[in-house]
């Protein structure tokens, strides 16, 4: 799930991800290109829901994906409640954001 709210007295745009309780992981990360790829970690709650927030410019448009772990294995989620998807040059697809 993603929220977005605009803080106007900041002037940005504060987008939380979440994924629900049940998502077996872990470590959850958002990789995307305003962090030139290098992963964020998602916040584990108590009630087992993972949270991250982050901030960004008006206007801004981010690629991303979440890099889930578990297992030790890998794997790459899009997020159904992005604004779009855009193709990668991993023959794949990112995720769209427009804050």
């Amino acid at each position: 799930m993603i929220k977005k709210q605009y803080v106007k007295s900041r002037n940005v745009t504060k987008v939380t991800f979440e994924h629900p309780v049940g998502v077996e992981a872990d470590a959850i990360e958002l990789i995307s290109d305003v962090h030139d790829w290098r992963p964020v970690p998602f916040d584990r709650l108590k009630n087992g829901k993972w949270k991250l927030v982050q901030e960004f410019a008006p206007g801004t448009v981010v690629q991303f994906r979440y890099r889930i772990s578990h297992d030790g294995s890998v794997s790459y989620w899009n997020d159904d409640d992005a604004d779009g998807v855009a193709p990668n040059d991993q023959g794949t697809d990112n995720s769209i954001l427009r804050c």
